[in-house]
């Protein structure tokens, strides 16, 4: 394109405007206070054996497997309670199976991070199992002694209360704050409302 004036021509020139610089991968990266840190996996195979002394010399090929899935009341049959919930407690850990049989003195193995197969929940939630020598019980009379001696263990009951407290911190904080936004909301509605009110009067005037 171009313009005459007094005979010459001037040519203006046009082109398309340079586009925008492209975002590189520093552009994408997430600040480290926003990153998400995943807890590591546990090693599964881990065991504690007791007792400590025959942890190079047990032989576990006779021990059979108690998850606390089978004693666990708060669980249905199909989730893998083998105990009638008249007998069973509601949630037992592995741990507690495992002070429960170094009380009776029987030896096992602990597992605290196998998962039982029949309820997948148990990889993250109560984890874990006991490999326990049956020489002296059957399996079924170990686990009903076992579900009778569980919530006579003193680190349960401290345990229990500790999450009892726990809960009820939690639940007063929680009805705290819904108290402080019910609160905000009605401050918020009244002085809403009171705007109404002044844009009719000056209506009005």
């Amino acid at each position: 394109m171009g313009k005459k004036r007094a005979g010459a021509v001037r040519v203006k020139q046009v082109g398309p405007k340079m586009p925008p610089a492209m975002p590189t991968m520093d552009d994408f990266a997430i600040p480290p206070e926003e990153m998400v840190h995943l807890p590591l996996t546990p090693d599964r195979s881990y065991k504690v054996i007791w007792p400590i002394h025959e942890t190079f010399s047990m032989k576990i090929d006779d021990f059979r497997i108690i998850y606390p899935s089978y004693l666990d009341s708060n669980k249905t049959c199909k989730q893998g309670r083998r105990l009638a919930k008249e007998i069973a407690v509601p949630t037992p850990t592995c741990t507690d199976i495992s002070q429960a049989l170094q009380a009776m003195q029987i030896r096992h193995v602990l597992q605290p991070y196998k998962g039982y197969p029949r309820d997948i929940t148990c990889l993250w939630d109560n984890p874990g199992r006991v490999m326990v020598d049956v020489s002296r019980y059957s399996k079924g009379e170990l686990m009903v002694e076992i579900a009778k001696r569980i919530p006579h263990l003193p680190a349960r009951q401290l345990r229990l209360e500790q999450q009892a407290i726990a809960a009820k911190t939690a639940e007063e904080e929680r009805k705290l704050r819904m108290q402080k936004e019910k609160a905000a909301q009605s401050v918020a509605a009244a002085a809403s409302k009171k705007a109404v009110k002044k844009g009719k009067k000056g209506k009005k005037k």
